[in-house]
């Protein structure tokens, strides 16, 4: 191999080695470790606080992270009343990566002080939120 041959050579490799490792995945939301997929909550419970007849829905969302070095698969949403409905993505969630579970109460099947709880069924085990508040 002729100087000019290795010459670009080298200075391919470098290019391809100090691009790659400026490549960073801008959606990822956290550096993920390594091992399985591992689930964390950034709440697990929100308080609705007082409602009134004038929403018959409420909405809030859940940010659910997988921060482990496995894909993360939400196989079922265990709900305890037919109240609440809670909307997820159903294919994998990367490495490092969020995403939005969305839960949903009909206010107009709650009275008085309420607390309602459904469980997130994963491959990394799983984790349980919650939403109360009071119906007036």
């Amino acid at each position: 191999m002729n100087k000019y041959c290795r010459v670009t050579l080298y200075a391919l490799v470098t290019f391809v080695v100090f691009g790659l490792s400026g490549c960073k995945d801008k959606n990822r939301v956290v550096e993920p470790h390594d091992g399985p997929a591992h689930i964390l909550l950034k709440e697990t419970e929100y308080n609705f606080g007082q409602l009134d007849g004038s929403r018959s829905v409420v909405s809030h969302e859940f940010q659910l992270i997988n921060d482990g070095g496995e894909p993360l698969v939400i196989n079922d949403i265990e709900n305890f009343c037919h109240c609440t409905h809670v909307e997820y993505p159903k294919e994998p969630i990367r490495p490092g990566h969020a995403v939005t579970l969305m839960f949903y109460l009909n206010a107009d099947d709650v009275s008085g002080y309420f607390i309602r709880d459904v469980i997130v069924h994963t491959n990394a085990g799983d984790a349980r939120i919650q939403v109360k508040g009071e119906r007036i």
